[in-house]
């Protein structure tokens, strides 16, 4: 399996939102990060074969990120998961992971530190490891022999700005 681990783009500042009274989970991208991903992704399809299924986390910044992939993927469409929220442990992602089946090519769009711990899980063997962190937009492409910890070859590790000048 080829999975390809995709942070979303930038979002509001979350202190100013939160003035606002509503829910972190309703914090949307930002215009000028809107305006960025749609670059990145335009890289990121020079790079990256179509994904046969987009997944997001449930929060709206996530969702509008992977909308954005939609663009440049049109064949696929989103699909939300509580598996990629941010509190979701990375072993649960995992299992979760597994229980897609034989799909060869899979993308995931989440937050931080939920996906550098992911990252480290796939790799290392141990969740946590804050070794690569992911920029916003940023995105990492993981071969994968088996669905298990240390299971998964780093193929690619790409920050959004590299994206953006592929784009």
């Amino acid at each position: 399996m080829q999975l390809t681990l995709i942070r979303h783009a930038p979002a509001g500042d979350r202190l100013e939102w939160a003035r606002t009274g509503q829910p972190d989970e309703e914090r949307p991208l930002t215009k000028e990060g809107s305006l960025k991903m749609r670059r990145a992704a335009r890289g990121l399809r020079r790079v990256l074969e179509s994904p046969e299924r987009l997944f997001s986390s449930p929060l709206l910044r996530a969702r509008q990120t992977a909308e954005l992939l939609l663009d440049c993927y049109p064949r696929i469409h989103v699909e939300t998961t509580e598996a990629l929220a941010p509190e979701t442990a990375p072993e649960a992602t995992l299992d979760w992971l597994a229980s897609l089946g034989n799909c060869p090519r899979v993308a995931l769009v989440g937050h931080e530190p939920h996906l550098s711990s992911l990252l480290a899980l796939l790799v290392h063997g141990q969740p946590g490891l804050d070794t690569l962190p992911f920029r916003k937009g940023g995105v990492a492409i993981l071969e994968l022999e088996d669905i298990r910890p240390a299971g998964a070859r780093l193929a690619a590790f790409l920050p959004p700005r590299v994206l953006r000048a592929l784009g």
